[in-house]
């Protein structure tokens, strides 16, 4: 009797610690409207990235701190472009890396109701597309922890008491 009661408690502590983890968030989905915002984003990327033009850093920081209204927000969201500036810097970026990139960074800094796996998931993400894209893995590392900084400033999802375990 006493092995029944202990299994019954083991069994009903593993399932109530087993559905306390975060829920995912909903990953937003560019509309439209945004999906050309994005080819802009895509094209300062590659501005950046080959040099063509100067002003392509401020350029990629103005398009992607309008996808936020949170005012603490934005020296995140600026130094988010300036790391992944500097990362692309030199390297020769095609469309479909551009695009996929500029995603990345619009998830980034729209996204509101995302869990921590989710950002986690986001932030390999992004270090691993860098990474394919001959940038080193530091610099990498750098802009994907930026996004997990960004994200902690844009999210409106506060950990509940039973997301703690």
């Amino acid at each position: 009797m006493r092995s029944l009661a202990c299994a019954l408690l083991i069994v009903t502590l593993s399932v109530f610690l087993g559905g306390c983890r975060q829920a995912d968030g909903p990953v937003p989905a560019p509309s439209q409207t945004y999906q050309e915002e994005l080819v802009d984003v895509a094209r300062d990327l590659q501005n950046v990235a080959t040099g063509r033009d100067p002003n392509g850093p401020a350029d990629l920081a103005d398009d992607l701190r309008k996808y936020t209204e949170k005012p603490a927000a934005k020296p995140l969201v600026d130094e988010l472009s300036a790391r992944t500036a500097r990362a692309l810097q030199g390297r020769d970026l095609a469309d479909q890396d551009a695009q996929r990139l500029a995603h990345n960074l619009w998830v980034s800094v729209y996204a509101k109701d995302l869990s921590e796996r989710q950002v986690e998931t986001l932030q390999n993400d992004m270090q691993a597309l860098l990474v394919s894209l001959g940038v080193g893995e530091d610099s990498a590392q750098q802009v994907a922890a930026q996004v997990g900084e960004v994200q902690s400033s844009v999210t409106l999802r506060p950990r509940r008491w039973y997301e703690l375990f």
